[in-house]
């Protein structure tokens, strides 16, 4: 082999090797989402199929629902909500993955069992949540006992 050869197919594997790097990931993305107080149900559709992640944060309580493989690419949205919940946030979390926050008021709480998500289809979702009751959002605090005699 010349050494033109040589240098062609470095170039050649150079370019389309930068291809790959520069080519987007292909994230599908948060398409719609609307939260219905009068029903504590969040309903979401992606452009892509999503199987959604959701915990429980607390200090402040919300509930956090995690898309993987989804994009948002919008600065963070948030909407103010009334009654119980304080807000909801939209935004990307991280490279690969948007998120979507429920706040709730300060001293409310909900029983995260009983969050419940339903998949219409794999893009089409909706999350029901229980109506927040009052309540302890902190850990007990542990009192130490006295050591009494026997």
């Amino acid at each position: 082999m010349e050494y033109s050869e040589v240098r062609l197919q470095f170039l050649l594997v150079s370019i389309f090797s930068l291809g790959l790097l520069a080519a987007p990931a292909d994230a599908g993305q948060l398409a719609s989402w609307k939260f219905d107080p009068s029903r504590n149900r969040l309903d979401f559709k992606t452009d892509a199929g999503v199987q959604p992640k959701a915990v429980m944060l607390f200090n402040p309580t919300r509930l956090v629902i995690d898309l993987p493989g989804i994009a948002f690419p919008k600065p963070t949205i948030t909407q103010k909500l009334t009654g119980n919940f304080r807000s909801l946030r939209v935004g990307q979390f991280d490279g690969t993955t948007a998120r979507l926050v429920l706040e709730l008021q300060p001293g409310y709480t909900i029983n995260p069992k009983r969050v419940q998500f339903t998949g219409e289809n794999p893009i089409d979702w909706y999350v029901t949540i229980p109506v927040p009751e009052r309540g302890s959002t902190t850990l007990p605090t542990l009192t130490p006992k006295p050591n009494l005699p026997r």
